[in-house]
């Protein structure tokens, strides 16, 4: 009696072989377009997340923006004028001195803080600055700017691009716009553009200088909302991806002198 041999015969292994060898071409390149797409939408993630948080910190910076005023220069200011001269206050003196008193001699200066905005550039006072350690000695507030400067790619150094630079001075002094250290917030950036709008103003502005104004509605005066429009763009899998933010920025307390006269 004869047993019959058991097997695939060559027909059957050729065709599992082909078979086997499709799927895996297959699932290979499922996992590759995958793994593409994943490093897509991870570069575009990323973009966005540096985009919002570089945003968030021009906002705060804004938000906190410090106006200093020497309200007690102002009140000796106007007590030291003629009676009569300041609407609202008493036509004799509040204070009389006595016979042969000799007058203070009050040579203070106005330490006051600026605010010079530009379309592209802003350099301003802000309280937005926390100590870093312990019992550091630095004041409340610090100076800020913020500025469009070309700078090369953190990621490639071969490729270079416009850059949004943050620049801080611990030191407040009367040039608001010089100084302090730089470092790069955004790269990759198409648009930063700044708009001004508050007491005095009917429509957006695109220069705002506190120092240097003959403009009675800004000169020694904070703006009161801040427009920021901020875009990068950068080239993802040969396509050119452009994302923008746009915010009417709020200061919380411009702390202005009133307006008088036809600049209200």
């Amino acid at each position: 009696m004869k047993l019959k041999s058991s097997g695939f015969t060559l027909i059957e292994v050729v065709l599992a072989i082909s078979i086997l060898s499709t799927l895996t071409v297959l699932t290979t390149q499922a996992l590759s377009r995958a793994l593409k797409a994943k490093v897509k939408i991870q570069a575009e993630v990323d973009d966005v997340a540096a985009l919002r948080d570089t945003m968030r910190m021009i906002r705060t910076d804004i938000n906190l923006a410090f106006h200093h005023r020497d309200f007690e220069k102002e009140i000796l200011d106007l007590v030291s004028k003629p009676a009569g001269a300041v609407p609202g206050l008493p036509t004799t003196p509040v204070m009389p001195t006595a016979p042969n008193t000799p007058q203070r001699q009050n040579k203070r200066a106005d330490p006051v803080t600026h605010f010079v905005g530009t379309e592209n550039q802003l350099d301003f006072i802000t309280m937005n600055n926390g100590r870093t350690t312990a019992n550091q000695q630095q004041a409340d507030f610090i100076e800020v700017g913020y500025s469009l400067k070309g700078c090369r790619n953190l990621t490639d150094s071969s490729k270079s691009s416009q850059c949004l630079y943050r620049r801080t001075q611990m030191v407040i002094d009367d040039e608001v716009s010089e100084g302090g250290t730089e470092v790069v917030l955004l790269e990759n950036v198409v648009e930063f553009k700044v708009r001004y709008n508050g007491e005095g103003k009917q429509d957006w502005v695109s220069t705002w200088n506190t120092k240097n104004s003959s403009d009675a509605a800004t000169r020694l005066r904070f703006p009161e909302v801040i427009e920021v429009s901020l875009g990068i763009e950068r080239e993802i899998d040969k396509k050119k991806r452009t994302y923008s933010l746009q915010y009417a920025v709020p200061i919380h307390f411009p702390n202005n002198p009133p307006l008088t006269g036809a600049a209200k």
